[in-house]
């Protein structure tokens, strides 16, 4: 085959060879355009409930570990001494202020001060300068200026549903609040006398509701701490 023929052959093929007509790409781009809008609409609805989840996981373990912190103070809670109570004064459904010595021998006493602020759950800590070597009398914790601390800073509790419980009872002489309703979400539901004096406090019942952002649900924790310190 000589060259001419070679190149109208080629010539021949490539003009027998189809192309796209516009209407064939302006649909094409159509179809484009709605997967990539389906596509970012479902990434941005993964994005935002894996944030959802993280923000969720972590107000979790700031709770568990603002409950477990209190449980552990209030059970501590002493004065010190054999002539006062552990309670500055009478406690609230959202503050409470005690005393409570630390773990150091010779140990301080500390004047704790756990109070709801808006939504969060602050603690404050305020140590005494002399320690069980020469007080009590305690000095430099008269009043509270120690460090303050943001515990939880989620709090979803409704006005019917206080942070703080306080109890004459230990939790063995407890019964269940029938009150309560069967949908109720919190985990502590225990019916309890309520203390007339800062003396006769027994157990601390906390509940906490706390929720990522406003369209995530509510989740509560509770716990229940009972003082070891004996008024007789």
């Amino acid at each position: 085959m000589s060259d001419m023929s070679a190149f109208r052959h080629r010539w021949a093929a490539i003009e027998r060879e189809g192309g796209f007509t516009l209407i064939e790409l302006l649909v094409v781009m159509v179809l484009i355009g709605i997967t990539s809008a389906m596509f970012e609409t479902t990434f941005g609805a993964v994005v935002n409930r894996s944030s959802q989840v993280q923000a969720q996981n972590i107000d979790q373990t700031e709770a568990r570990a603002a409950l477990n912190q209190l449980v552990s103070d209030v059970r501590d809670a002493s004065p010190g001494d054999a002539t006062n109570v552990p309670f500055v004064s009478m406690p609230t459904a959202t503050q409470m202020i005690f005393y409570s010595p630390d773990r150091l021998n010779p140990f301080h006493m500390r004047r704790i001060k756990y109070w709801v602020s808006g939504t969060s759950l602050m603690r404050q800590v305020t140590t005494s300068t002399n320690t069980s070597t020469t007080g009590p009398p305690w000095a430099g914790i008269s009043a509270d200026t120690g460090p303050i601390w943001t515990l939880v800073s989620s709090l979803q509790n409704p006005t019917s549903i206080p942070v703080f419980k306080y109890c004459t009872q230990t939790p063995r002489d407890m019964a269940l609040d029938t009150t309560n309703s069967p949908t109720s979400p919190l985990p502590i539901t225990w019916a309890c006398s309520t203390p007339t004096a800062v003396a006769n406090v027994k157990t601390v019942i906390v509940n906490v509701g706390i929720a990522a952002n406003p369209s995530s649900p509510d989740y509560y924790y509770g716990a229940v701490a009972t003082l070891r310190w004996n008024a007789s």
